[in-house]
């Protein structure tokens, strides 16, 4: 799967601008604000169907647009096209997001994955310490690329929930009957059982996963001695619990259990670990299983090791769900990594198609920069 253009037309900085891709490495090279981030971003829109930083999706339109077309060729053929808009065109009410694939509107569910990306920026730490609502979007961005399963049913729980939240507002506020949840009910538990299954697949995979000691011609020697993990807190959607809480639902005017109240924690098992670790649920005291809280007790460093340790993770579970490597979209990573970690991720570069960001042509090594396609945006 190789991305060979992207075009751009009202969206965010770029009026209308054209982007040729080499099959190995492009290295997109420019001063802050000159639009590398936006660049990715649009890629990553037509893989997901949304942005890895936008809280509203009217944000990614040029200032003082009606709309914006993001539109790619693909080496297979085929062109995937996503057009936004703020809901009305000349007066004309309009949908907001009009997914396209060779001219063809198609459903959110059947555009996603077509197009496969991982996408890896200075603000995935975040990941790690802020709030569980981005470790789920986290989740469902990485399994509806490679699940049509999980996209479908991730995005009927989304409405079904909205719908659910409303019933319970109409119980709690006019006194509705309680038999206008079960439908809803049952949307909730089929598709909620789902997609708690295929995030424990995920999360089982990237527990399994650890680093390579070594890397192509790098032979970058990670930290062996550190072992991460995640542990994933379910919430778990089923005719009991929903009974169990539903007098709470009903005055809170929401549903309280299902996937929409998952959390990961991201952790790590260290040996040198200055007597901050906590013990893991085993009791017997002739293993040393202790493990830290990376959001709480974790270093800096740490937190960026997690991150990287997650992305090859991705990587790896991508390939191996859809026999694929994926464009890998790498933005402005390098400040934010040391010499070592920089030579993990030089590694990689070369085994798929990757998009790489810098302000600093110094953080990219002479030998690598000689093979690549550079794109200067330069003002």
């Amino acid at each position: 799967m190789i991305l060979k253009s992207l075009g751009l037309q009202n969206f965010r900085n770029y009026s209308q601008k054209e982007f040729i891709f080499s099959p190995g490495t492009t290295l997109v090279v420019g001063p802050n604000a000159s639009g590398k981030t936006n660049l990715l971003e649009a890629i990553f829109l037509l893989a997901t169907g949304k942005s890895f930083r936008a809280e509203l999706e009217s944000e990614m339109i040029g200032y003082n647009r009606q709309m914006s077309n993001v539109k790619c060729q693909m080496s297979n053929g085929d062109v995937l096209e996503l057009i936004l808009t703020r809901g009305e065109i000349n007066g004309e009410k309009t949908a907001k997001k009009i997914c396209k694939i060779n001219g063809v509107n198609k459903r959110l569910g059947d555009f996603v994955g077509n197009l496969r990306v991982v996408y890896f920026g200075p603000e995935d730490l975040e990941l790690v310490t802020n709030s569980p609502a981005i470790r789920r979007r986290y989740l469902d961005m990485v399994l509806s690329q490679v699940d049509r399963e999980y996209a479908r049913a991730s995005l009927s729980y989304e409405k079904g929930l909205r719908a659910r939240n409303k019933v319970l507002e109409a119980i709690r506020e006019t006194g509705a009957p309680r038999t206008q949840l079960y439908f809803w009910d049952q949307l909730l538990i089929k598709n909620g059982e789902l997609i708690t299954k295929k995030r424990e697949e995920l999360i089982e995979f990237f527990n399994k996963y650890q680093y390579p000691i070594s890397t192509n011609k790098y032979q970058c020697q990670i930290n062996t001695n550190a072992q991460f993990c995640l542990e994933y807190d379910k919430s778990v959607i089923s005719p009991g619990r929903l009974e169990q809480y539903k007098e709470e639902e009903v005055a809170a005017g929401t549903t309280l259990v299902g996937p929409h109240r998952d959390d990961i924690k991201f952790k790590i098992k260290n040996t040198s670990d200055g007597g901050r670790l906590e013990r893991s649920g085993s009791d017997d005291s002739s293993e040393v299983n202790r493990f830290r809280d990376l959001s709480a007790y974790g270093s800096r460093g740490e937190q960026r090791l997690a991150i990287l340790w997650l992305k090859l993770g991705e990587l790896a579970f991508v390939k191996e769900k859809t026999g694929e490597l994926p464009v890998l979209l790498l933005d402005d990573i390098f400040s934010e990594l040391d010499s070592q970690r920089r030579k993990v991720v030089w590694s990689l570069v070369g085994n798929q198609q990757t998009i790489i960001t810098t302000t600093d042509l110094h953080l990219v090594e002479p030998e690598s920069k000689e093979k690549m396609n550079i794109i200067n945006l330069g003002i």
